[in-house]
């Protein structure tokens, strides 16, 4: 073989081994990042209705966790736990978050960062104490116009029991007990005057609709039912709902 095309050879050979290195060690760096953390839970505090618990397993190649609460577009909190702490007798990681605000669902994220913050996070929803609005609402006017049946369905979330000891609990889902307390004004949209209220309250409340008839109303004008809906933990304004009456034709 000819000298020139030798070197030529080792050369190629040379540079294919120093192409071939960033590959080897960039593969290794990101088998080291850490994945996101697996078993995320939340748990509304039992002694404290503006807390509540998160829970999560170790991730391998974390030094550390952020667990961040969000309301909305707002951050509310967050919390850095290292990975050096110790787990409970689940094998779970722990910190009790800020979750201030019966009326807010919280994002909950628990990212699991390396010592340069690469990582991968995983996200909860830690819903509201209070209840979500009526369901499936409709107003109609029988043959009599002057009378018209309101009808609502349970709420898509009826929120949390009081806990003995002063914080949540959540509802039996096969077996509810929790009641959700309705608080309805009758509106003639016309001049905004409320015409008549009523109040109802609906226990362990599951797919049965709830109805309430007005009578004595002006066939000819609109009317609008706003309806309250509240738990042990009272009511939220922004979950307020309202119903519909149109004139008669």
């Amino acid at each position: 073989m000819k000298l020139s095309r030798l070197i030529a050879t080792a050369g190629v050979a040379l540079a294919g081994a120093l192409l071939a290195a960033p590959q080897a060690a960039s593969a290794a760096t990101a088998a080291q990042v850490p994945g996101a953390p697996m078993g995320v839970q939340q748990l509304r505090s039992a002694t404290s209705a503006t807390q509540t618990e998160v829970f999560w397993k170790p991730a391998t190649f974390a030094t550390r966790y952020r667990v961040k609460v969000v309301d909305g577009t707002t951050t509310v909190a967050s919390y850095l736990v290292p990975a050096t702490q110790a787990v409970n007798a689940s094998g779970q990681h722990h910190v009790t978050v800020s979750t201030p605000n019966k009326c807010s669902a919280y994002k909950i994220t628990v990212r699991a960062e390396d010592a340069l913050g690469q990582g991968a996070e995983v996200a909860v929803t830690e819903k509201s104490l209070a209840p979500t609005i009526v369901t499936k609402a409709r107003a109609f006017r029988g043959t009599d116009r002057t009378r018209a049946t309101f009808e609502m369905a349970v709420p898509q979330w009826k929120g949390y029991l009081v806990a003995a000891g002063g914080g949540a609990k959540a509802d039996n889902l096969s077996k509810p007990t929790i009641a959700v307390n309705l608080q309805m004004q009758l509106v003639r949209i016309a001049d905004n005057k409320v015409i008549s209220t009523a109040t109802a309250t609906q226990t362990g409340w599951t797919t049965a609709k709830y109805s309430k008839i007005f009578t004595g109303l002006d066939a000819k004008r609109a009317y609008v039912l706003k309806v309250t809906t509240a738990n042990g933990w009272g009511s939220c304004a922004k979950q307020d709902g309202k119903i519909l009456l149109n004139a008669a034709a």
